[in-house]
């Protein structure tokens, strides 16, 4: 468990300091939210994700909504995959990071399959895209991606139910 040999001193007001090397790491910047818990005699911190905190009622929202649209779905936060309904790209993936770097140019538009772009390293998915920016409390958290044979009104009007959905996620 231990990688990184630092120690740090706690303050008069119980603070620590995460060394910028680990918050570079680990992706963590000024103002993002922590979650801290316990596991027998350590202190875990691990950086808050509302994507991530109970993917129970966002599979059955999910699997409810499949019922209704037969293309895939993949919810991504800017580092790994939340959830997918597409085998071939299992949960906590790593994302491709030229896909990261590039996903504001594709957001809200019908993708070709024949672009070639691969979310996962290696993996090119064979149908056409949409993807959409997922926000809670009006703070970015990630993507919603719907991959079928062809883009149209359904499958955008499925990304607007699924953004909704994450909008209103933490006012229940």
């Amino acid at each position: 468990m231990k990688e990184t040999g630092v120690v740090r001193r706690l303050d008069e007001l119980g603070r620590v300091v995460i060394p910028k090397e680990i918050r570079k790491r680990l992706k963590i910047k000024n103002g993002d939210m922590v979650d801290i818990f316990t596991s027998d005699q350590y202190i875990i911190l691990q950086k808050y994700h509302p994507l991530q905190t109970d993917i129970g009622p966002l599979k059955a929202f999910i699997e409810a909504l499949m019922v209704e649209y037969k293309g895939d779905i993949i919810i991504i936060d800017n580092t790994k995959v939340i959830y997918s309904t597409n085998n071939n790209i299992p949960i906590g993936n790593i994302i491709n990071e030229v896909f990261i770097q590039r996903v504001d140019n594709y957001l809200d538009k019908e993708i070709s399959y024949k672009t070639g772009l691969e979310i996962i390293d290696g993996i090119q998915l064979n149908k056409d895209i949409y993807i959409s920016k997922i926000f809670v409390n009006y703070e970015h958290y990630g993507y919603a991606i719907i991959v079928d044979e062809m883009i149209g009104k359904k499958q955008k009007e499925l990304a607007n139910i699924i953004k909704t959905y994450f909008e209103h996620l933490l006012e229940m």
